[in-house]
């Protein structure tokens, strides 16, 4: 069967109004397909479970009635873990910006996102992996402490100096494939080197890689490609 064109979306906002509005606004764009327009986390789950195919990028509310989206992030992360979540949120504060990552989101946005910016980060994840905006990363920094592990070259666990190239690549949001034109090694490789990073750090996804390569001193916040 050929697969669909475009990114597939699912839409997920117990506010109704608002989940109509994205709803209209994205699937008026090129190359994205909302092909869902749900408002539970519980109901986002019983979809998962029945769909024929899985979103590439679910846009989920976090405060829902019926299964919030922090719960519904922590089935999605164990038993669908391909598919990217942008968390657009009431509650944001840059200051979760570190709790989100590790949570597994790829991009934590506030509800009051301009349409035009939700678009790009929209696109930047489906393609890199992630977003971050620079007061997350300010964020991030200052709550790194001065006393934060640096990484241990003589552990077990201690990252190649491949693997250290993969991972400052993977920080300015460059996809496998780029990586792979970069370092003139196969795609396959570099994805390999990623999941190896993954599992090293004990992180999740690119997102959390980048947490912990500024935690690590691996790379200077301002050295994270952001969106201008």
């Amino acid at each position: 069967m050929k697969s669909t064109p475009g990114i597939q979306l699912l839409i997920v906002d117990d506010d109704k109004l608002i989940a109509q509005l994205l709803r209209d606004f994205l699937s008026s764009q090129e190359q994205l397909i909302v092909k869902e327009m749900l408002h539970s986390g519980n109901q986002l789950l019983d979809h998962l479970k029945q769909a024929e195919g899985l979103p590439d990028i679910i846009i989920l509310d976090l405060k829902m009635e019926n299964g919030s989206g922090m719960e519904a992030m922590e089935v999605i992360q164990q038993e669908y873990p391909t598919i990217k979540v942008i968390a657009l949120s009431s509650l944001f504060q840059p200051s979760y910006t570190g709790y989100m990552m590790r949570a597994g989101f790829h991009a934590f946005l506030p509800k009051e996102t301009n349409k035009n910016q939700l678009l790009e980060v929209i696109h930047i994840v489906h393609q890199k992996g992630c977003y971050l905006s620079p007061d997350q990363i300010e964020a991030l920094r200052q709550q790194i402490s001065n006393k934060a592990p640096k990484v241990a070259t003589h552990s077990k666990q201690s990252l190649t100096n491949r693997e250290l190239e993969v991972l400052k690549l993977l920080c300015e949001q460059l996809s496998a494939k780029e990586i792979a034109q970069k370092l003139y090694i196969s795609t396959k490789t570099a994805e390999a080197h990623k999941s190896n990073l993954l599992l090293k750090t004990g992180t999740k996804n690119t997102a959390g890689l980048i947490v912990y390569a500024i935690q690590n001193g691996i790379i200077n916040p301002d050295e994270v490609m952001l969106m201008s």
